[in-house]
């Protein structure tokens, strides 16, 4: 137990390490990092509120809408 600990600890040291020598690199992981997130958040509003302006249009035209279906034209 205590091998595994002292692995782990240095482990983290380690990473640590890295990250504070590596501050360009790290700085621009985590920049590209949060470039996505906010990509998808503002993608996933972006198609929740065009979902509901076209719910709100439907609702609008209310119930007595014609509902018109392509057919095939042979017999």
């Amino acid at each position: 137990m205590r091998v595994a600990r002292r692995i782990i600890a240095e482990s983290f040291a380690q990473a640590f390490h890295q990250l504070w020598s590596n501050k360009l690199r790290s700085f621009l992981s985590l920049l590209g990092i949060l470039i996505g997130i906010v990509c998808i958040i503002g993608v996933l509003a972006a198609v929740d509120s065009l979902e509901a302006n076209i719910r709100g249009s439907f609702d609008k035209l209310g119930d007595d809408v014609l509902y018109v279906q392509k057919i095939s034209w042979r017999l």
